[in-house]
């Protein structure tokens, strides 16, 4: 099993704090995984399998945005989301 540790970022690579991480779709059929993000914009997954997982971002503030990550048999992995852009002033 490997845990995906990772970072949301903003476009200008600023953490994105309460967003949702979860895994849109995965190599086998899993329950519901997801986790929210702390101040930093940090995250841990639970990667069950190695495989190509679609990661998924959510944040009322940076919207939605998706990212394909490609797990093999490390223990850890680190990844970086970016998300996109501020609803504030559209």
């Amino acid at each position: 099993m490997t845990v995906l540790h990772g970072r949301v970022v903003d476009r200008k690579g600023e953490p994105v704090n309460a967003a949702v991480v979860y895994i849109a779709s995965a190599p086998v059929s899993l329950p519901d995984i997801g986790a929210l993000t702390d101040e930093d914009g940090r995250f841990s997954i639970f990667a069950p399998v190695p495989g190509l997982y679609t990661l998924g971002a959510r944040s009322e503030r940076w919207g939605v945005t998706q990212a394909e990550i490609a797990v093999g048999e490390e223990a850890d992995l680190q990844v970086t989301i970016q998300i996109g852009l501020s609803k504030e002033g559209l």
